[in-house]
């Protein structure tokens, strides 16, 4: 088969279908005894904007926090339909039911409540799209005494320092709107990022807040939140692993299979990947590409063929 013929065959092919069939069969298996931590996170496949419009296809991606490994992910369109709605159909068993890290465009009753309800975890950040809750844990943060607190060591790394100071604040009691009864809102997370860029020393302060229905009942348990939190920062900057190594904002294609399915057959190949103890993912593409014998004996190896 010519690569000319590549584009229609992909065409041909139902993304959102494929993508079920490869996650039930590579899919991650999750325990419902220890419970795993997920970040929902949204990208845009930028080469299929059409000219005039300013959204094209995108891809919502559930990553597990601990190996950065797609766990499932839906197609939307950008310019007709919502992320919201993508991750939404994302949340039922077992997912719905284990640890989740969402950015403030998810802070709503009907993604946060399916998942209280379900016996799971969620850790939301909160801005000013909810602006009375928003208003009413600021004043908590001032007003109440943490309940938990940790400051991480100063870390340096892409010419800049930065730390964390991290506060855990009780907000059983606070006064919550009632469409956010049932979401159960257990305790708030208040996070101070201090950063200074090392050749000009200029210095920022960020200030981010977050609301979880968890039951925090020792230092322990409240260290995991401020964890997770940073867990998810670094899965969304994890997405530039698919720009950098298999260029997909370079992709031109206003095919919609052929972008969803291209986008799947990157995320396969990210995973697979990521089970190589070489580091550098780059190099090893390029090896792979010359050596393809050795690239069957890895996918051998890893029991993917």
């Amino acid at each position: 088969m010519s690569r000319s013929h590549l584009p229609t065959l992909l065409g041909k092919i139902n993304g959102s279908a494929y993508a079920e069939l490869i996650y039930d069969y590579y899919g991650v298996e999750l325990s419902e005894r220890e419970k795993s931590w997920f970040a929902f996170d949204g990208k845009e496949l930028k080469g299929s904007i059409l000219v005039g419009n300013t959204r094209g296809e995108a891809v919502a991606l559930v990553v597990r926090h601990e190996a950065r490994s797609v766990a499932r992910l839906a197609f939307f369109n950008g310019s007709k339909q919502s992320e919201v709605g993508a991750v939404r159909s994302m949340l039922k068993a077992p997912l719905v039911g284990q640890k989740c890290t969402m950015d403030a465009l998810h802070f709503k009753p009907d993604t946060l409540i399916p998942i209280h309800l379900a016996g799971g975890t969620f850790l939301a950040s909160l801005k000013e799209n909810q602006p009375e809750l928003f208003a009413e844990m600021q004043f908590c943060s001032r007003q109440f005494s943490p309940s938990y607190e940790y400051k991480s060591k100063p870390e340096k790394g892409h010419g800049r320092i930065e730390q964390r100071h991290y506060w855990c604040y009780d907000v059983d009691k606070a006064y919550i709107d009632k469409r956010w009864e049932r979401a159960n809102f257990k305790y708030l997370i208040k996070v101070k990022r201090d950063r200074t860029i090392c050749n000009t020393n200029k210095h920022s302060e960020q200030i981010a807040y977050f609301l979880t229905n968890e039951k925090v009942q020792n230092q322990q348990n409240a260290e995991e939140l401020f964890q997770a939190i940073r867990q998810h920062w670094q899965v969304e900057t994890a997405n530039n692993d698919r720009d950098c190594i298999l260029k997909e904002d370079k992709l031109r294609c206003t095919f919609t299979n052929t972008n969803r399915t291209m986008a799947l057959c990157r995320t396969l190949a990210i995973k697979i990947l990521n089970q190589s103890e070489i580091k550098n993912r780059c190099q090893l593409m390029e090896h792979f590409a010359d050596h393809f014998e050795q690239c069957i004996a890895f996918l051998r190896k890893i029991n993917f063929l």
